[in-house]
């Protein structure tokens, strides 16, 4: 009998931890987990969205879900920016736990639901709904908010239901609210108000209470000085006063100078307005670069990182801390010339790429100009280029903030040795160069003077995403190393292997080649001997990505050979390679030219 009681005991204690870690872990008892209907719910809104193509399974912190960023087996954020969404967003303010929500730059509408810590998580941290199509009011009550960016959507009403007692980044511009802005928002520039007509009050101008105050008054006296002049409504002309006749011409006079005083106060209130966002939005425009740590620090933010100079923040990074990444479990990823890579995860299961530069190629003689790239470079957000999201540049220490890509670099799918490279299909690779490219034009085209260049265009600055997409890396970090030509590997051989041989041929030629002789990337005015004058520049980086797409043709066709009619496919793709490779720069195509080109082939 006391057997029988003691295995009962162990079952019910079995039951007992299971239930438990199924708690912890955010699976309920009949095997569904607690996030998973907030977000199947908001997927049914986008069933095709190829962002949430991977949204699928019972788990969504399997890791395998897009944009998903758990903490011990509960969803904590949602990073969704750019991803062609629409629909509502009240699903995903519904997760109980999530404490970042970035849906930026998509096409989300309706209204938002109200926002408080019974209503809400009451960790919420980071609501980022910026550029969408979402109404209503702003009915926001949470105690944790620190960062609140709601510009450009059709946001209406006064802003007296928001109250975020820790909020340090905010910004509404852009809507249709009104009203008076009041109390603890008041702190913030107009910057965060701007293109809201009917705001007003501080940081803004005063509310227009007085002037309709004068009008009143103005319009009583004329009445009540016409009205003493005949207490019977008329005037005699037998008694010395005005006949009914010039009443009315000095009645018409009033009335003329009164339109004619408030057409002139139409338009001087017009003037006013638009000078104002003239001036506004010229200000945003070079507000733009700065980091959302240097608005609070203008704010009145008494963030210690800013204070010490420590770590500068830019869009989709608002949630990092100093002192997050210095306490967080690093991993090293790999370590080159310009320094090492490590995976940080942060407190709250935020997982990012931290990269380190050398003392050595970054001294700190170049700090103010290595400062206004990164600025620069902070702004780049597009799909295939990797975002950075802050930057340390403190005491002879620069560490570099990006997204953590999982799937490494096209440089260790190269390299892999059995199932690794062989296994890499050509419609992989082609998506994989298409990416790049596209990568590649967008930062050579984006608006900068003079505009921006790579500078070190290789597999290894090539990474993966969660879907394989190819994203370009460190975007322009190697212009400020000490000497550029320290990054460029010995070139014994300047031209690639010959593609045009036979298919023994090549794979006996091709040996060789990945063992070093052709891997030096940088275009022949970089080459050392050059000159200390020798900069790198768009077309450099055009040369540099045909090495880049020779290397990635040549290795399938030695692995795998050649199947169907990628025959053609890879004729051609060799022919955009050789016109990029080009010895004279003036005769390379641009990237815009070379991605309309790879076109054809997807």
């Amino acid at each position: 009998m006391s057997r029988l009681r003691h295995c009962s005991f162990l079952l019910l204690a079995a039951v007992f931890i299971h239930l438990s870690i199924s708690f912890v872990t955010g699976e309920l008892v009949n095997g569904g987990h607690q996030d998973l209907p907030a977000l199947l719910s908001f997927k049914a809104y986008n069933p095709n969205a190829t962002a949430l193509a991977t949204w699928v399974g019972p788990n969504p912190c399997s890791g395998a879900w897009f944009g998903i960023r758990c903490y011990r087996g509960r969803v904590v954020g949602v990073f969704l920016d750019g991803a062609s969404l629409a629909g509502a967003v009240a699903p995903l303010l519904r997760l109980g736990q999530i404490r970042a929500l970035a849906v930026r730059n998509n096409s989300l509408s309706g209204a938002l639901p109200q926002l408080d810590n019974a209503t809400a998580s009451p960790w919420l941290r980071h609501l980022l709904i910026s550029r969408n199509q979402l109404t209503g009011s702003l009915n926001i009550s949470l105690d944790a908010l620190v960062t609140l960016r709601a510009e450009h959507n059709g946001f209406r009403g006064g802003l007296e239901a928001l109250r975020a007692p820790m909020l340090r980044s905010f910004n509404v511009s852009g809507n249709r609210l009104a009203g008076e802005i009041s109390g603890d928002l008041s702190r913030f520039p107009s910057s965060a108000f701007g293109d809201n007509l009917a705001l007003c009050g501080t940081p803004l101008p005063r509310c227009a209470r007085a002037y309709n105050a004068l009008g009143s008054d103005s319009s009583s006296n004329a009445t009540t000085s016409i009205a003493a002049q005949s207490p019977s409504g008329g005037v005699s002309s037998s008694n010395g006063g005005f006949s009914k006749r010039s009443l009315t011409a000095l009645m018409a006079t009033g009335i003329g100078n009164g339109v004619l005083i408030t057409v002139s106060l139409a338009v001087s209130v017009a003037m006013f307005v638009y000078m104002r966002r003239k001036l506004r939005s010229a200000k945003d425009a070079s507000d733009a670069a700065l980091c959302l740590e240097e608005e609070d620090k203008r704010n009145g933010s008494d963030d210690k990182c800013q204070k010490s100079g420590g770590l500068v923040c830019f869009e989709g990074g608002e949630e990092l801390r100093l002192e997050s990444l210095l306490k967080a479990s690093a991993e090293v990823l790999g370590k080159g010339v310009s320094g090492s890579t490590y995976k940080a995860v942060l407190e709250d299961g935020i997982v990012v790429a931290v990269k380190r530069l050398s003392a050595l190629q970054f001294p700190a003689g170049r700090s103010k100009a290595f400062d206004r790239h990164m600025r620069l470079v902070g702004r780049l957000r597009h799909r295939h280029v990797v975002s950075l999201r802050g930057y340390c540049n403190s005491n002879g220490e620069r560490l570099l903030v990006y997204d953590f890509l999982p799937n490494g670099s096209l440089q260790s799918l190269l390299q892999a040795n059995g199932g690794g490279a062989r296994s890499l299909a050509w419609a992989a690779r082609k998506s994989i160069l298409f990416g790049a490219a596209q990568g590649l034009n967008y930062i050579h085209t984006f608006p900068a003077r003079p505009g921006l260049v790579h500078a070190n265009v290789k597999p290894s600055n090539i990474l993966l995403d969660e879907r394989g997409g190819a994203c370009v890396s460190e975007c322009g970090l190697m212009r400020y190393a000490t000497n550029i030509q320290q990054a460029i590997l010995p070139q014994a051989a300047r031209c690639p292997p010959d593609l045009f041989l036979g298919r023994a041929a090549a794979t006996t030629s091709s040996a060789p080649a990945s063992s070093g002789g052709w891997h030096g990337y940088a275009a022949p005015e970089l080459a050392p001997g050059a000159g200390a004058s020798a900069r790198a520049t768009q077309e450099s980086d055009v040369y540099s990505f045909g090495m880049v797409l020779l290397e990635v043709v040549t290795d399938h066709k030695a692995a795998d050979g050649e199947e169907g009619g990628e025959g053609e496919e890879t004729m051609g793709m060799v022919k955009i390679g050789m016109l990029c490779t080009a010895e004279a720069p003036e005769e390379r195509p641009t990237m815009a030219q070379v991605l309309a080109m790879l076109s054809e082939f997807m």
